[in-house]
This record gives structure tokens, sequence and C-alpha cells, in this order.
């Protein structure tokens, strides 16, 4: 594993590991209301997007399938497959 920006709280990752491994293993996890809950209770530093890759590389660990819940756009948040590879 990586190592962890200084300011991340230990419990914020006790919480996200709490979340992950009570949850169904089928149930996808919900990336980006995730990160704004655990942001909001712990009142932490790091920014969202930090919070989220901590996330998606702990349920990677898991093995569990994410939903990247991306907040509200005026564009599109659907990327296809062979555009992702692409790039």
């Amino acid at each position: 594993m990586r190592e962890l920006p200084k300011s991340i709280n230990a419990d914020v990752l006790f919480e996200i590991s709490r979340f992950l491994d009570d949850r169904p293993k089928s149930t996808p996890v919900p990336v980006h209301k995730l990160a704004l809950i655990i942001r909001q209770r712990f009142n932490a530093r790091l920014p969202a997007e930090s919070i989220e890759e901590l996330i998606i590389e702990m349920a990677m660990t898991r093995q569990l399938p994410m939903l990247f819940d991306l907040p509200e756009t005026d564009t599109d948040n659907v990327i296809s497959i062979a555009l992702a590879r692409a790039s």
C-alpha cells in the first residue's frame, strides 16, 4: 500500500474500512457519496478526491464493485470503454 498523506486521520481509514467490510459484497460502493459523508463526519482536511482515492484503493483490495456516482453536471458522465482504453 502507498504511503498515506500526513493529514489523514486514522479514524477516517477505520470508518472507510468498517463501511466496506459491513456491506454486502455484491452491492456497489458509492465512491463519491461515501467520500462526502466521511469528509463531513470527520471534518477531514483532505479534499474529497483524496478520500475517494483511498476508498477506491481499499475497495479494489477487497475486490468490491464500485459506483462512481459523480455529482450533477451539465455534461455526460459516461465514458465508453473504447474511449477509456484509448486514453
